[in-house]
């Protein structure tokens, strides 16, 4: 009976030490994470973010650029997209935006969310009942609305290295929409 229990023991420090070695074999940090393999098929439209982007806005009325940096990571166990937006040039003050993005396959639906750590707010962009996430051409296009605005994203992917971002808004429930109100061309840093 003792060699069966000494077999047990040493069964379990074998399992414990390899099960330990197994965990910190995977990274802890990662610069961008990794997409899971079982994340839905949907979160590819979003995977062009991953990574590390560089822009400028059009000349500020006072002459300048802003200076734009994008960062997109996979996150939540690679089933979801978290983007940063630092700013910098703006009214000379700095901002941070992070977007996270997650396509829920139990409603059929993306769910988009704005954190607008500068101005400590979170928007509600799309959800099951509101807003909506499309593919059109060359462009993803997300549209969020709220009792008084709508609000039209569009990402035209130009190439793995380029992409262009603008955003406009309409006041009629998308029957007209203002110019663009924001556009940033980006480049690939990393």
């Amino acid at each position: 009976m003792k060699s069966w229990m000494c077999v047990l023991v040493a069964a379990l420090a074998i399992t414990t030490v390899t099960g330990r070695d197994a965990v910190a074999a995977e990274p802890a940090i990662t610069n961008y994470g990794e997409r899971n393999p079982q994340a839905p098929a949907e979160l590819d439209l979003f995977s062009f973010l991953v990574g590390k982007w560089s822009g400028t806005s059009p000349r500020l009325p006072d002459g300048n650029h802003a200076e734009w940096t994008w960062i997109g990571r996979y996150i939540l166990n690679g089933m979801a997209i978290a983007d940063e937006l630092h700013v910098s040039g703006l009214e000379g003050k700095p901002y941070l935006g992070i977007t996270l993005r997650q396509f829920e396959t139990e409603h059929d639906a993306w769910i988009v969310e704005f954190l607008n750590v500068s101005s400590s707010f979170l928007r509600r962009q799309v959800n099951p009942s509101a807003g909506s996430v499309s593919r059109e051409a060359d462009s993803v296009v997300v549209i969020s609305e709220d009792a008084q605005l709508r609000i039209r994203e569009r990402y035209r992917v130009v190439d793995q290295n380029h992409f262009t971002y603008t955003m406009d808004q309409s006041k009629d429930a998308g029957r007209s929409w203002d110019p663009v109100s924001i556009e940033m061309r980006m480049t690939r840093v990393e």
